[in-house]
């Protein structure tokens, strides 16, 4: 009867830790999908920043190229703010991170749904954030190079304004007077082709944006079918 009594003690115990680790099994995933949720609401921000940057470069490249009159002028100062024009991606990983460091991921009975959780955060980490970083350090050698180019005090009066109200400013309502630095031939065509680079790169990212969205969204189904949330 004793040994009866510990055994059902015993199973009684351990029917009790199943259920503690079931309901902490379900709290990482409540909390994963929120992680997931502001994932692509920044997703959703990069493609519009990014995309933003590859539209307007292509609709005032000839004046990049060759900024000969004002309107010219003014559209190359223009198309100069957008390498400000930039989406750090803030990776919610919170609740991946205490699932790894904390040996968390044992919790997690279904397959289909750690091996997606692995698959998606290896993406971000290894492939979106390291390509955010190239794209970064595009802009920043970009703004370098403006620095001889491009008057301060014109580009900052079109700074004060946000991105619509400033691409919309006419030559004729500009109240400086508005000049490049140089007009030396060669230093124009190298910052025409760095900037015809850093758009590609935006095009790259906001294209990835896409797919690591579609990711995070797939997540989230998987998530919310594995366990009825």
């Amino acid at each position: 009867m004793l040994f009866l009594a510990v055994f059902c003690g015993f199973l009684a115990e351990n029917q009790r830790e199943h259920m503690i680790e079931h309901q902490r099994e379900k709290q990482f995933m409540r909390s994963l999908l929120k992680d997931l949720e502001s994932d692509t609401a920044n997703f959703n921000r990069s493609i519009t920043v990014f995309q933003s940057n590859v539209k307007w470069f292509d609709s005032l490249r000839s004046s990049i190229k060759s900024p000969g009159s004002p309107e010219d002028i003014l559209n190359a100062y223009k198309a100069s703010t957008l390498v400000q024009n930039f989406s750090s991606f803030n990776y919610s990983d919170r609740t991946i991170e205490q699932l790894r460091s904390a040996g968390n991921f044992r919790l997690i009975r279904r397959t289909a749904v750690s091996d997606s959780i692995i698959f998606y955060d290896r993406y971000i980490r290894h492939t979106y954030l390291a390509l955010e970083k190239i794209v970064e350090q595009h802009s920043l050698q970009l703004s370098n190079m403006q620095n001889d180019l491009f008057d301060y005090d014109v580009s900052n009066s079109l700074f004060s304004k946000n991105l619509n109200d400033r691409f919309a400013v006419k030559v004729d309502s500009f109240p400086l007077p508005l000049k490049l630095l140089t007009h030396n031939e060669q230093q124009l065509a190298h910052y025409y082709n760095s900037f015809g680079t850093y758009r590609n790169w935006c095009q790259r990212i906001a294209n990835h944006s896409r797919i690591a969205r579609i990711g995070a969204t797939r997540l989230i189904e998987i998530i919310k079918t594995q366990y009825q949330l």
